[in-house]
């Protein structure tokens, strides 16, 4: 499971699964992670479909993959 503290601005994403029926994105999408907010479990991301959407840890599911 990614941690806050193991993701940093820069590395590159996996979307494995993700709670929002307004987004466009699915399984296997991947974008650049950058922000981090250090006061909630929000990390967020531009994905490489355009759209910026937040991963929210321990309801998104995703993975850091090797850039």
């Amino acid at each position: 499971m990614v941690t806050k503290k193991s993701i940093k601005i820069g590395d590159r994403v996996e979307l494995l699964d993700i709670n929002d029926t307004w987004t466009a994105l699915t399984k296997g999408d991947k974008g650049t992670v950058t922000d981090i907010e250090e006061e909630q479990e929000i990390i967020w991301v531009d994905w490489d479909n355009g759209e910026r959407l937040a991963l929210l840890i321990g309801i998104d599911k995703f993975k850091i993959v090797k850039k």
